[in-house]
């Protein structure tokens, strides 16, 4: 299972792109996500000069990459769902580069923008929580994989330990 859900801010304006061939819409950000330590462990590390947070590369494709350039800034705070995908490429210097980056397949607009001191207007909320494999996904939490309702018995005795 590759799944990946982050909260966390932009920490510069998206950047979209087309594909060369098709023109698909291809959107990078990158997210600063919060290490959630408590606050007497993020001002040690934070007078250590040692990092809070971590910087984590985006990606979202086609639909959801246009939606993301349009409506998130630097500093709009964002919820993703995704999965790691990592790539590599020969750089200028004829070195391999590798990135690991997530490929956001769910993204949900959250918070204010702190530039505005606003919360979301209205054209924002007509795109809030945009499903890019919308019909893909399945509530499978009853789902007893067809083995009928006597699948999981829940008898004492059948559990080993």
């Amino acid at each position: 299972m590759n799944n990946v859900i982050l909260i966390g801010r932009l920490t510069r304006d998206p950047e979209l792109r087309y594909t060369a061939g098709t023109g698909v819409a291809m959107c990078r950000f990158t997210l600063a996500v919060d290490r959630g330590l408590s606050r007497d462990k993020k001002m040690e590390m934070e007078q250590k000069g040692q990092p809070t947070a971590d910087f984590i590369g985006c990606i979202a494709w086609g639909k959801t990459a246009e939606l993301v350039a349009n409506y998130l800034s630097k500093g709009r705070q964002v919820a993703i769902q995704g999965r790691i995908q990592t790539s590599s490429y020969d750089g200028q210097d004829g070195n391999r580069v590798y990135r690991t980056d997530v490929v956001a397949e769910r993204v949900e607009f959250i918070g204010s923008n702190p530039s505005s001191g606003q919360g979301m207007n209205t054209g924002f909320n007509q795109v809030n929580n945009y499903n890019q494999n919308a019909g893909f996904n399945q509530d499978v939490s009853d789902d007893n994989f067809g083995l009928g309702d006597d699948a999981f018995p829940l008898n004492d005795e059948d559990i080993p330990f």
